[in-house]
């Protein structure tokens, strides 16, 4: 399914790692998600076959619809890794356009590891000692997909995180895909996973703290029409008063996009020590552009970027001022 002799070498180099070494780490970026998540867990599975190390660590624990996933529960928190004191051999992080989106697990990869970086955002900054970033692909999943038949070991189980990967990404087949991901698709459904039960489980198995969470979000949302654009904002005021975590805030975004006459939507979340803003388009608008304004990124559908030492309050109108100026237009 590689597409260029490039790839291929690259692919190639990142399998003779994989044999060479015996101990992995792990990891994507802060707020896992069903791309970064399902490719981490996909070569987990594979190392472990093979009869290696990995380790999982992440930022933060991922939403529980994936938890139905192969592996999910051997995802390691930080502080129990850290009494593991583990080196590995090679550190591999999947959907991080920068070292910085990595967050607190970035602290135990030592200098002398061998890091392998696997993305598909634009202006990724190439900070692996390998990388292969491929901005067309529909996401590391796909990517992931070609490492792992190169090694010949894509099984039933592997097929079913890669799925979720690719599946969750394109926004269930919605956007950034081609006839190279459909033919991908293809080849992990014929494995023998059920297309029916993974929906089921990413789509219809929310925890009533999700819902609730999004119950506010519908009640609180923001819209402007000459901005053409809705969002919601949450702090942790609410989190703590509906029992969701920030990575369960994914369905309110969602719920943006399905907003008619908005070019696009996005969403505010307060964390410790900065403000985060996630970024959707509709109808070819392009976010990315708007988040390396503010020192993000991303793709052109999906962006963000986040502000620090400024009040939830003024970060949220600092950045309509900015969408006022550059971007206000009538509604037509």
């Amino acid at each position: 399914m590689l597409v260029s002799e490039h790839d291929r070498r690259i692919v190639r180099k990142i399998c003779d790692e994989i044999v060479k070494h015996d101990s992995f780490f792990l990891t994507t970026h802060q707020v896992p998600d069903g791309d970064g998540l399902s490719c981490e867990l996909a070569f987990s599975l594979i190392l472990r076959k093979l009869g290696k190390r990995a380790s999982i660590v992440n930022e933060m624990l991922p939403s529980s619809i994936y938890s139905f996933l192969p592996g999910y529960s051997d995802i390691l928190r930080i502080e129990k890794y850290a009494e593991m004191k583990s080196v590995p051999g090679v550190a591999i992080v999947f959907d991080c356009s920068n070292k910085d989106r990595i967050g607190r697990p970035l602290s135990f990869i030592p200098e002398s590891v061998v890091m392998i970086n696997i993305d598909h955002h634009q202006g990724n900054t190439q900070f692996g000692d390998i990388n292969w970033v491929c901005e067309n692909c529909s996401s590391v999943g796909e990517m992931c997909f070609s490492i792992l038949e190169e090694l010949n070991c894509i099984d039933k189980e592997v097929a079913e995180c890669l799925y979720v990967a690719i599946l969750t990404d394109t926004g269930s087949f919605r956007h950034h895909f081609d006839t190279r991901t459909i033919r991908i698709t293809g080849k992990l459904l014929s494995t023998g996973i059920n297309p029916e039960r993974i929906a089921d489980y990413i789509y219809h198995s929310y925890p009533v703290s999700t819902l609730r969470l999004l119950g506010h979000a519908l009640v609180s949302f923001q819209y402007d029409m000459r901005l053409r654009t809705a969002w919601a904002i949450i702090d942790q005021q609410i989190l703590v008063k509906t029992g969701a975590f920030e990575q369960d805030a994914e369905i309110i975004i969602d719920a943006l996009r399905s907003i008619g006459n908005v070019d696009f939507v996005f969403l505010v979340k307060e964390r410790k020590n900065e403000i985060k803003f996630s970024l959707r388009s509709k109808k070819g608008f392009n976010v990315r552009l708007i988040a390396e304004k503010f020192g993000g990124g991303g793709h052109d559908g999906a962006a963000g970027f986040s502000m620090t030492g400024i009040p939830l309050t003024d970060a949220v109108e600092k950045f309509l001022r900015y969408l006022r100026k550059h971007h206000s237009k009538r509604a037509g």
